[in-house]
């Protein structure tokens, strides 16, 4: 068991991923739980839910933590599930989760900044980064800080169907594309997560990037991107998944054993295609 308390780990980890870059609306940090508790193991997962603190608990984890907080704006409304035992939501999640004893950490856009995440993204996709995609969008951040993103620099001669299908071998699922698949890609900006703001197309037109690699886009996002910046949408949850191993480096750094840190599936499972179902 591991002698680090609930809020020590939650110290740990504002220094591994620093609040102070956290996005104003965010609420990143401890949920729900009692600072003072003993560790006795951590359950990592990228979204909270009520699925994800059962399982942290049936494995004997009191800590689950996750990139995605059970909330951004405003606390849940709390209930019994007696009440609606079909229910889901924040609500129900932080009420398993109380009845539980499992403490709830979430670390977001903070996380999102780490230079540990990038350098994960970059060994996955094997091409050469020239730091933070963010460093144009706020010049006083250094490239290779933190910041949100990434730039990469690809191999001569590549084309989009190339980075398409390293994308897929790197971060599995069906990435959707937006683009001749023989068009040069050189510099390419990579993003996890939700984007589709004008000031990204912009950006990446301004700055000579030829592709936009994203988690989470919007169709008129991409459509109206054309042919300028080509568009490579990998899903939400995808593109973060591996953050869980980032999440799981800085606990072991705060001092939790490896046989005492758990990795979930949970947010692996949330949706499927009918093409899965005839694999």
């Amino acid at each position: 068991m591991s002698s680090i308390s609930v809020g020590a780990l939650e110290e740990a980890l504002f220094e591994a991923f620093p609040r102070s870059d956290a996005e104003s609306w965010d609420q990143p940090g401890l949920a729900v739980g009692d600072r003072s508790q003993t560790v006795a193991g951590v359950a990592v997962n990228l979204d909270m839910s009520a699925a994800a603190v059962i399982a942290a608990a049936d494995a004997g984890c009191n800590v689950l933590v996750t990139h995605h907080p059970p909330f951004i704006k405003g606390g849940p409304a709390l209930y019994t599930p007696q009440a609606d035992a079909a229910a889901s939501g924040p609500g129900r999640l932080v009420f398993e989760a109380a009845r539980r004893g499992v403490a709830l950490i979430a670390m977001h856009t903070n996380a999102d900044r780490s230079v540990a995440a990038r350098e994960l993204f970059a060994q996955m996709l094997g091409w050469e980064c020239e730091g933070s995609f963010e460093q144009y969008m706020d010049p006083r951040r250094e490239p290779q800080g933190s910041g949100f993103g990434a730039v990469f620099s690809l191999p001569s001669g590549s084309q989009l169907k190339d980075a398409a299908q390293r994308a897929q071998k790197a971060f599995g699922g069906c990435p959707r594309v937006w683009g001749d698949p023989a068009r040069p890609v050189r510099r390419l900006a990579f993003l996890n997560g939700s984007w589709g703001d004008q000031e990204v197309y912009e950006l990446c037109t301004a700055q000579g990037i030829d592709c936009a690699m994203v988690g989470e886009t919007r169709y008129h996002f991409c459509a109206d991107a054309q042919p300028h910046l080509a568009v490579i949408d990998l899903g939400h949850d995808v593109s973060e998944l591996p953050l869980q191993r980032v999440l799981c480096a800085a606990v072991h750094k705060a001092g939790v054993p490896h046989d005492r840190i758990v990795e979930l599936e949970c947010s692996s499972r949330n949706w499927w295609t009918p093409q899965q179902l005839g694999r």
